[in-house]
């Protein structure tokens, strides 16, 4: 099934035309029945000679409701411009021609109403006018069918034209990714809230939960109704009322999405290409304030163009696009640009991408290389940009928000992994590129430090980010997994470092550590400190820091240092002593040290916060870490 949509100028017989080739009258409301003018979208459905069903969309004509065609044409497939014999181009004719242009309508004709209120020669007239403004146009050499809605003649060859498009197109993708964009909203007595649209991207079946946008609720489709019969399921590009539960009338509104998956980011900001109308006479600039529409979707926006003068008529250019209201948008999505006063359309374009934030005028010269990439549509180019934004990119949900289907984008994927140009690690795909280029940074960076300074144990986190310039941010961390994964390097708690690499002292150094352990043994139980050291040892800090992590030192807190083998002297005194007694008071264990009171306080409290010994009153008993003293 497919949709075609009526577009032209108030008062050509757009509306009259579909009941002359339908038998119903697409205006409903009795506003649009007293004044004999089309307000709102209206619809209707025929089965063509072949016997193939279709679904018909009618819009308003009038300039004020301009907004209610794009809401309508945003979902249709092909298009008859109708334009009355009588009258010939006129202004509206001009502007949803643009609209549809814009839209990607790709496919439609001609129907040039009214006949039997015009002679031959003046009709030969406005068809000459026809085919010079459609020139450039999507419509450029298509049928222009002579119709008359009074007296039906033409009116099967309209049918005829339009039967001939149904070959043409294909059929509408089911992507897996259902939006419904809600064009009517009504509550039934008896049966509850009923919406209207047309299916994108997939279908919709009965007794299954779907979503609301914006709100993101979970809501249950009851029932399916298509062209008045109720259906147990749709497919894509089908006109469909469906009655839902689990949300209220006043919540669910034109301009409202029902989708089949949760799409709950609510984005704001979006990447766009904008074709700024030849006759729009309006410089798209900086800040400037449009209305956008985006399938039945209109909310205030405003434009940050990337270049500083803007988008000129008749150019296209890249900008940004902060919205008031949140879209339920895709990638390579159309919409259309108005101005909120004067009420004119000015442009259209596609969305290029959905992002999180708004970005500042100084990165838009790094997006735009990306963004040129995905106006091509190409999906292979498309998924490699979207992994270049940031090193790792999880797998699973990848470029959800797109018009391509999960099958199609993992195709790419599996290719791009065979091509060797991507990998995946843990769920997460990294384009080899960028990654080993950051990584070989990385090994150069650790063999420096590992060659100039080898008495390091290596870098932290921190260290390394900053020599490479990097952020130390979850990324980061994911890329130092990855490459141990890969055992390019290797980690010793918050050191990283290159596989093998063992941390030594160079020759000089090595002299100077033997220098400092012989002042430090000399210094017995009267422990020295790291400044008293470097008093004597100038600019020995490296030195000291290895020989504690290398754990031939042991620092007592903050305060005394000492050797390993007086450490380990202190803690035999206290095996023997609780061996024998089962406790230890600050003087003997003072006396036996052969120390003072300076020393042996601070070391007895060092041991109770290792919990090596415990106070009790005057005394010092086994801690609850006591078996574990020799690995504290």
């Amino acid at each position: 099934m497919f949709v075609v949509g009526t577009a032209g100028h108030i008062d050509h017989g757009k509306s009259s035309l579909i009941k002359a080739m339908t038998g119903i009258d697409p205006d409903r409301l009795p506003e649009e029945k007293k004044r004999g003018m089309t307000i709102d979208l209206g619809f209707a459905w025929m089965n063509l000679p072949s016997g193939e069903e279709i679904g018909l969309v009618d819009v308003p004509g009038h300039e004020r409701f301009v907004r209610n065609m794009v809401a309508g044409a945003g979902g249709i497939n092909a298009a008859i411009l109708v334009i009355a014999a009588d009258d010939g181009w006129m202004p509206q004719t001009q502007e949803h021609l643009d609209i549809l242009n814009l839209l990607d309508i790709n496919h439609g004709f001609v129907a040039l109403t009214k006949i039997d209120l015009a002679d031959e020669d003046w009709i030969e007239l406005v068809k000459t006018d026809i085919e010079a403004k459609l020139a450039g146009t999507f419509l450029e050499g298509c049928p222009i069918i002579p119709c008359s809605s009074e007296t039906k003649e033409g009116v099967p060859d309209v049918i005829a034209s339009i039967e001939v498009i149904s070959q043409q197109l294909q059929e509408a993708e089911d992507i897996g990714k259902t939006r419904l964009f809600i064009d009517r909203s009504f509550l039934l007595t008896g049966i509850g809230v009923v919406v209207t649209g047309t299916s994108r991207g997939g279908g919709f079946s009965a007794d299954t939960d779907a979503f609301h946008f914006p709100s993101g609720d979970r809501v249950r489709i009851r029932s399916l109704q298509s062209h008045e019969r109720k259906v147990e399921q749709v497919g894509s590009g089908t006109r469909v009322a469906i009655n839902i539960t689990g949300a209220d009338r006043e919540e669910i509104t034109r301009g409202d999405v029902i989708t089949s998956f949760p799409y709950v980011d609510n984005p704001e900001f979006f990447a766009v290409t904008i074709k700024n109308l030849t006759n729009s006479s309006i410089v798209i600039k900086e800040g400037r304030k449009v209305l956008i529409i985006h399938g039945t979707t209109e909310t205030d926006a405003i434009i940050r163009p990337f270049e500083d003068k803007g988008i000129k008529p008749g150019e296209e250019g890249l900008a940004i696009i902060k919205t008031v209201k949140p879209l339920a948008a895709f990638v390579m999505d159309t919409f259309i640009l108005r101005l909120p006063t004067p009420q004119i359309t000015i442009g259209g374009g596609k969305i290029l991408d959905v992002m999180e934030e708004y970005p500042k005028r100084k990165s838009l010269n790094e997006l735009e290389e990306s963004l040129i990439a995905r106006k091509t549509g190409e999906l292979k180019k498309i998924c490699l940009v979207e992994l270049e934004k940031r090193l790792f990119t999880a797998r699973k949900g990848f470029l959800a928000f797109t018009n391509f289907s999960f099958e199609k984008i993992e195709s790419v994927i599996e290719s791009l992994i065979s091509e060797n140009i991507a990998k995946e690690y843990e769920s997460l795909l990294t384009i080899l590129a960028i990654s080993n280029e950051i990584g070989s940074k990385i090994k150069k960076t650790l063999e420096k430090t590992h060659r100039n300074k080898s008495y390091l144990k290596g870098l932290t986190v921190e260290e390394l980010a900053k020599r490479v310039k990097q952020s130390s941010n979850e990324q980061f961390l994911i890329l130092l997994k990855y490459l141990e994964y890969t055992k390019t390097i290797s980690r010793s708690n918050q050191y990283y470092h290159l596989s093998g690499f063992a941390p030594s002292l160079d020759e000089t150094m090595n002299a100077e550590s033997q220098k400092i352990m012989t002042e430090i043994k000399n210094a017995g139980h009267s422990y020295l400190t790291f400044e008293d050291i470097e008093r004597k040892f100038k600019n020995c800090r490296s030195t000291l820091n290895f020989l504690r992590d290398d754990g031939q030192l042991k620092t007592v807190g903050t305060q005394f240092i000492m050797a390993k083998a007086t450490w380990n002297e202190i803690l035999g005194f206290l095996e023997k002593r609780f061996a024998d007694s089962g406790r230890t008071s600050l003087a003997e264990f003072r006396d036996s040290l052969q120390t003072t009171r300076k020393y042996a306080l601070p070391l007895l409290e060092f041991l109770d916060q290792l919990k090596i010994t415990k106070r009790e009153g005057d005394y010092r008993v086994p801690g609850v870490d006591f078996n574990e003293r020799h690995i504290l």
